[in-house]
């Protein structure tokens, strides 16, 4: 077994012991298929503060996009004002 890495046939064969791994070393395990990853095993605490963290970063986007959106906004000239300054070369 690697590091991170466990085939599905070893996993079954192993799985208390595979757990309780997972879940005091805190490290997620990668779990292969013929070859292939197709799984990650991870301790509980783990995956919901990797959850907690992903809703935060949608906020902080949503959020930023909604303020970019009013900058913007606030700061359009009126016509007046941005044909003065289309005028004016300095």
């Amino acid at each position: 077994m690697e590091t991170n890495k466990i085939s599905a046939l070893d996993l079954r064969k192993r799985f208390g012991e595979v757990l309780d791994r997972v879940r005091y070393s805190k490290e997620p395990l990668i779990v292969t298929k013929n070859g292939r990853s197709v799984i990650v095993m991870m301790d509980i605490d783990l995956y919901q503060a990797a959850q907690e963290n992903a809703r935060d970063e949608s906020f902080i986007e949503s959020y930023a996009d909604e303020r970019v959106k009013e900058f913007l906004a606030e700061d359009r000239l009126d016509a007046t004002t941005s044909a003065a300054l289309r005028r004016d070369p300095a």
